[in-house]
């Protein structure tokens, strides 16, 4: 049987393909994780912030029987986080920002129309396309190479 997938983000960046580690190692504590430094720019902090909105709705998607509110409420926190996102990304990352922001809206669009079923996001053959073509890939890795080189630059590692 195959993992449940699930919405995921590594530093703010959505791709459903490649999603690497459960939601249970993406909540528990590492030490080995940064924390953003406090003077994070407007981006880093939108960045991190839909990183944060991201994890509940992975919990709530694993647990399965979604109560419609709970995962209506939820998804509307993931789309601030997102629009957040695209309000302060730099002009350079822009456009690519914009794009993980609306493979990420794809994603919840199919998440909600099923009501909470995540395996709804790998049944539609047309969705893993488009999530998989290399418009969305590429925007998704410069996006993610971007936070991982501006905004945990000043990062400091937790002990």
């Amino acid at each position: 049987m195959s993992p449940t997938p699930r919405i995921c983000a590594l530093a703010a960046l959505v791709v459903l393909a490649g999603c690497g580690s459960s939601v249970a190692d993406a909540d528990s504590p590492d030490p080995r994780r940064t924390t953003a430094a406090a003077s994070a720019s407007p981006f880093c902090a939108a960045a991190q912030a839909n990183l944060q909105a991201i994890r509940p709705l992975n919990g709530l998607v694993a647990r399965g029987q979604v109560p419609p509110d709970e995962l209506a409420e939820t998804v509307a926190t993931v789309r601030r986080a997102g629009t957040d996102m695209t309000l302060t990304a730099p002009n350079d990352i822009r456009d690519d920002v914009e794009r993980t922001v609306q493979a990420l809206d794809l994603q919840l669009d199919a998440l909600v129309a099923s009501g909470g079923d995540a395996s709804a996001l790998t049944r539609d053959p047309q969705l893993t396309a488009r999530l998989n073509s290399p418009e969305f890939a590429g925007a998704g890795e410069r996006v993610r190479t971007y936070v991982e080189r501006t905004c945990n630059a000043g990062a400091t590692t937790r002990r």
